[in-house]
């Protein structure tokens, strides 16, 4: 990536042919390939090692931040091993078992779960806090765990930092070469325009991502022995509560929660027979 964004600074400076030269050149070193995960052809610039260092940085990042602000972490021995043995469960049946999975748990009410690229897991305590958590048992907690390894092994955060770069580097050159040539005013409305990028445009695929990263995370756990129907049952309670945020969704990074049940239940006849397969039968409240 260094000689790429080396690249791009010299060709600022440059002529315009140049500077889509750049973006063409660093596009363009991501081939097209088979995703075993996705069942997709996908374009990637990083190699997933790369994913893997990548994850380690956000990681120590958080963990850093984390630490400035007080928060306490991994001391509650008894609920990380049981957040570690759910990981490894999951993970062994994942498409990248051997991936350096590890997870940190933050004592704090923060209502959350992350996967950072190459399958590291941090955990906020507040997930499952009795009053204003998100999971109300183990199976449900292990959904949203199976739901955060699929970002790592579907490879969202680097397929999505490929697919940005061109419009990216676009709004960025074009600003690069406007501020050279003392066009203040182009610059600002370049910026403008990247704000309205990010903010109309990039949700779409992270939304797109969402829906994948449920759906996989369905079969990852219906495969390790967890009921799969803890999955929508989570968010059709969320739904319940919070209901639908009418034309916000469009703005928001998420599906609607109403969206994120409709669409798990709709696989769930397949995850429940994945699910039966692996224990051996159906549970007794289920009728297939």
């Amino acid at each position: 990536m260094n000689h790429i964004i080396s690249f791009v600074r010299i060709a600022a400076r440059g002529t315009p042919l140049g500077l889509l030269a750049a973006v063409f050149l660093a596009t363009g070193c991501a081939t097209t390939q088979y995703d075993p995960v996705t069942g997709r052809e996908v374009r990637n610039l990083y190699t997933l090692d790369e994913d893997i260092k990548l994850g380690r940085t956000v990681v120590a990042d958080v963990i850093t931040e984390m630490k400035d602000q007080g928060v306490p972490i991994n001391r509650d021995l008894a609920k990380l091993a049981t957040l570690s043995n759910m990981m490894h469960r999951i993970a062994a049946v994942s498409h990248y078992p051997d991936l350096p999975y590890t997870v940190t748990l933050f004592h704090t009410n923060i209502v959350n779960a992350a996967c950072a690229p190459g399958g590291q897991l941090l955990f906020w305590e507040g997930l499952y806090d009795p009053e204003i958590g998100l999971v109300k048992d183990d199976t449900e907690l292990a959904a949203v765990m199976a739901h955060e390894i699929a970002h790592a092994t579907a490879r969202h955060t680097t397929k999505t930092l490929t697919r940005t770069m061109p419009v990216s580097m676009l709004f960025l050159i074009g600003a690069i070469a406007a501020e050279l040539t003392d066009q203040s005013d182009v610059a600002l409305a370049l910026g403008a325009s990247f704000l309205i990028y990010e903010g109309l445009v990039l949700p779409r695929y992270s939304r797109q991502d969402e829906h994948e990263a449920d759906r996989i995370g369905l079969f990852y756990m219906a495969e390790a022995g967890y009921d799969p129907r803890a999955a929508a049952r989570v968010w059709r309670r969320v739904h319940e509560q919070q209901g639908d945020p009418g034309l916000f969704k469009y703005l928001s990074s998420h599906p609607t929660h109403r969206d994120r049940y409709r669409a798990l239940e709709r696989a769930m006849p397949e995850a429940m027979a994945l699910y039966a397969e692996t224990t051996g039968g159906y549970p007794p409240d289920y009728s297939p």
